[in-house]
């Protein structure tokens, strides 16, 4: 059996393949051609098969982007017709179909409570409504739940830091409040994750201090809960945090000085275990990280030198395993990361000079590869996904008959795409894929497979 594990929604298990795997590292530089004007403090989002990259700072504050695919290597520009005014320090999420932007600050200083949603398909730009909207903000946090978007904290047009947020419905243009009853204290630059059911916040910069207070906060609910303190990481702002699929892991950041140190969170004990500190990246703020539902990877950051260091953080054997710097971006800070589901994008920030360079990092390592001999299918063949409908996980088993370029797709009823859960050759054998729609709405879906010059789809319902 071979089990690869790619982002924190999907599993890949083939079954009765041969595959022998060498553990290789490598970087790709992502093109220049079209690529947007450099810039830092910028966003990106992964739509299942591109990074669409808006916004930040370069010479000017800017409102205009870029899709890029990594598959041919190549940039479209994002249209600026309708496009949310020039911005940085803003968040976006990726909804499943578009990107939603909000918050940051503008060219003239002034804190935004505005945003827009992006579809990349008709390239056009929507406004998000502004009744009842959060405050103007920015270093604030935005997560998607599968069907809304909430933001919390940030410092604001307030002029103080914010423990009040807002959940934004894109289907009917509307916020709602988030509670501030046994909310975390106001705060900005501070972290947050959606665990599938639940937000959660942690760290940040506090009113009169660095913080190591969290809280979860359910939605449904409209609740907060604390989180613990005990064993908690020290207090810190500016670090990183990433989900795992059933903990929550924060690293770097900056206090006193530089920091290298973590922890791990587990929010059904609510309980914290240090990561460790052997062969750990150097102390950093203002990097970025992925989870790949297996482990974290940390990437770049300031040091007091720009980063172009990284490593590779697996939580089960709480163990360190750092990342090529042969042919890796230049250091930097303030740029952007994204998990494909086989390899991380880097781009943007800010190092020798505002950057719009960047790199595609893959490494075997990042998936668990063991080998079994097992007899072979005759025919290509998709199977039905089971169970169907399912809440949030169902299982995509298919068959190839000999080495082939294999693509497998989800699709909307709209004809959408969603996801590309896996673009790559491979060998004979029987595959199967464990999908989680925790980050999709309810609904009915298509999943499609190209191999050679196979083709089929399949329809599945999301029944939450």
């Amino acid at each position: 059996m071979i089990k690869l594990k790619t982002c924190c929604s999907i599993t890949l298990i083939f079954l009765s393949a041969t595959i022998t795997c060498h553990s290789q590292e490598s970087w790709t530089p992502t093109s220049l051609t079209n690529a947007p004007s450099p810039r830092e403090e910028h966003t990106a989002v992964y739509t299942g098969s591109k990074m669409i990259v808006w916004g930040g700072m370069g010479t000017s504050y800017v409102n205009t982007g870029g899709i890029y695919d990594p598959i041919a290597n190549s940039w479209t520009a994002t249209s600026t017709t309708n496009a949310p005014v020039a911005r940085l320090l803003h968040t976006a999420v990726w909804t499943g179909s578009g990107m939603i932007i909000w918050g940051g600050m503008n060219s003239t200083f002034g804190l935004e409570r505005t945003g827009g949603i992006y579809d990349p398909v008709t390239d056009s730009w929507t406004a998000t409504s502004i009744t009842n909207a959060p405050s103007g903000r920015w270093e604030h946090t935005a997560v998607w739940t599968g069907s809304k978007m909430i933001v919390w904290g940030g410092f604001s047009s307030n002029v103080q830091d914010e423990n009040t947020g807002g959940i934004y419905d894109p289907v009917m243009d509307s916020w709602t409040p988030t509670s501030t009853i046994n909310a975390p204290d106001a705060r900005d630059s501070h972290t947050a994750i959606w665990t599938g059911t639940k937000m959660i916040v942690w760290g940040g910069l506090g009113i009169s201090s660095y913080e190591n207070t969290g809280g979860v906060y359910d939605p449904v609910a409209n609740s907060w809960t604390a989180t613990s303190t005990v064993n908690a990481p020290a207090a810190r702002y500016s670090h990183i945090a990433v989900w795992t699929g059933n903990k929550m892991i924060i690293w770097g950041g900056f206090s006193n000085g530089y920091i290298n140190t973590g922890g791990v969170y587990d929010p059904v004990t609510n309980s914290w275990t240090a990561t460790s500190t052997i062969n750990a990246p150097s102390g950093r703020y203002e990097l970025a990280a992925v989870g790949t539902c297996s482990k974290m990877i940390i990437w770049g950051g300031y040091s007091g030198v720009y980063e172009n260091t990284g490593g590779i953080y697996d939580p089960v054997r709480d163990s360190w395993s750092v990342t090529s710097t042969t042919n890796a971006p230049d250091g930097r800070r303030y740029h952007t990361m994204v998990w494909t589901g086989s390899s991380i994008i880097v781009w943007g920030g800010y190092g020798s000079g505002f950057e719009n360079t960047g790199g595609v990092y893959t490494n075997d390592s990042l998936v668990g590869v063991t080998n079994q001999n097992n007899k072979l299918p005759h025919e290509y063949k998709l199977f039905q996904n089971y169970p169907n409908p399912f809440n949030p996980s169902t299982t995509i088993q298919f068959e190839i008959p000999k080495p082939s370029y294999t693509k497998l797709m989800i699709y909307d009823v709209m004809g959408r795409e969603v996801m590309v859960l896996f673009n790559e050759e491979l060998k004979a054998g029987t595959y199967k894929v464990d999908f989680e729609g925790s980050n999709i709405s309810s609904g009915v879906y298509f999943y499609k497979l190209i191999s050679n010059k196979f083709s089929e789809i399949k329809k599945m319902i999301l029944m939450k």
